[in-house]
């Protein structure tokens, strides 16, 4: 399992799929196994971890 905090940085932007739809975000807090995203379009506090949805998240880098 990666250690989420070397990964990504608070304020880092990304885009998450959820719901077959993809929303910008910022990260707001880093964790050693999830992190936490505020989506304006959806909640100030999304939550993904290892092994279970941090797949669906994409830094802006990556396009």
């Amino acid at each position: 399992m990666a250690d989420l905090t070397h990964i990504f940085k608070v304020g880092q932007r990304v885009k998450c799929r959820m719901d077959e739809d993809i929303h910008d975000g910022v990260i707001k807090e880093t964790f050693k196994d999830h992190v936490i995203i505020d989506i304006p379009d959806v909640s100030n506090h999304c939550w993904f971890e290892n092994d279970l949805n941090i797949e669906d998240v994409i830094p802006v880098y990556n396009f």
